[in-house]
């Protein structure tokens, strides 16, 4: 992960963390880059949280349960046994009591929405990927895009502009359709829920430029 070609989730989570985590990430981030540079390997081993999305997928998909899918992720890979088990019960609480998925005859869209919002001037790329493409009861569709870190939880502005984000970096989609979800505090975000006021654009690049700034200053010492 650079903060010039950075997944939104990753993105949000630095622009509201407590200083000493946004150093560390970002340090560890350089650490990263240096080691590449000079012929390693920049990658830790893939996304921790890949399969545990993968499985969400298929139990909305009434292809799976979560929850023996949890315990088996948890079964082949005991790093899992901490957090999966807590994101399996927000999503859970999500689908049965604020997406109202939980009897929903849904289905998953086969292919996955990625897209890129460029930031030009600032020199930056925000990445979404793997965002969840479903057709609920035939009638609508939701696009889904997850926020996992554990600190801080996404703010109500964190979930605006994260929206905003989505919006604009998915164009071929309906705006009205983005979901942002943050499993371990049970909450999402929509533009029906969670409102855009305009000013999304104009903070979402001073906090990205404030970023960029800060992890220019550590490689620099």
């Amino acid at each position: 992960m650079s903060v010039l070609d950075i997944p939104l989730r990753k993105a949000l989570q630095l622009f509201y963390a407590p200083s000493p985590l946004r150093r560390s990430i970002l340090k560890e981030d350089i650490r990263l880059d240096r080691k590449k540079d000079a012929g390693g390997n920049r990658s830790q081993g893939g996304d921790f949280y890949v399969p545990f999305w993968a499985d969400v997928k298929k139990h909305i998909s009434g292809n799976g349960d979560l929850a023996r899918l949890t315990n088996d992720r948890i079964e082949s890979n005991r790093s899992f046994k901490r957090l999966y088990p807590l994101l399996k019960d927000g999503i859970l609480e999500l689908l049965s009591s604020k997406l109202r998925w939980s009897n929903e005859p849904i289905e998953i869209i086969p292919k996955s929405v990625h897209g890129d919002l460029r930031i030009e001037d600032i020199g930056g790329t925000i990445r979404i990927r793997d965002a969840l493409h479903a057709r609920v009861r035939g009638e609508y569709t939701r696009v889904v895009y997850p926020y996992f870190s554990e600190e801080p939880a996404l703010s109500e502005e964190g979930g605006r502009l994260g929206l905003w984000a989505m919006q604009n970096a998915l164009t071929k989609l309906d705006a009205g359709d983005m979901r942002i979800i943050d499993p371990l505090r049970k909450t999402f975000f929509s533009p029906q829920t969670t409102p855009l006021r305009g000013d999304e654009e104009t903070v979402f690049r001073e906090r990205y430029r404030s970023l960029i700034g800060e992890w220019e200053h550590l490689k620099r010492e």
